[in-house]
């Protein structure tokens, strides 16, 4: 599979956050991963912080996914966002739809969804 680009992984469950790097490295991407908002925003500053987006759960045990959305949006206002969660997607979409780009993902996911959610983001 060719190399498609570098991706943060932000999820603080640990078996969802190997399963979402499983899957994608299937599709071609690296990850790097963060458990919480604080390690993600500490990934995102560093100077060699070049995520082809970030994929996020809404769920964060240090700071909601939205405020984490938001720091994002300061600093990189056109990173793709894929945000993964077990929440209403339309309440998510009337909540964050203004953060475009972005898509969203319902858990749980498989490869075929994800997919799907990459290419709403043209990636």
């Amino acid at each position: 599979m060719a190399y498609a680009g570098r991706v943060l992984v932000v999820e603080d469950e640990v078996l969802i956050r190997m399963l979402a790097v499983d899957m994608l490295s299937e599709l071609g991407y690296r990850s790097d991963e963060a458990g919480t908002a604080a390690e993600a925003i500490d990934l995102l500053r560093a100077d060699e912080a070049d995520f082809a987006f970030v994929f996020l759960d809404i769920g964060l045990p240090d700071r909601s996914g939205d405020e984490l959305i938001r720091d994002v949006r300061a600093s990189q206002p056109q990173k793709p966002l894929l945000v993964a969660s077990g929440e209403d997607r339309q309440e998510l979409k009337r909540r964050l739809g203004a953060f475009a780009p972005i898509a969203f993902l319902d858990k749980p996911y498989d490869l075929q969804r994800l997919r799907t959610a990459l290419a709403e983001l043209g990636l």
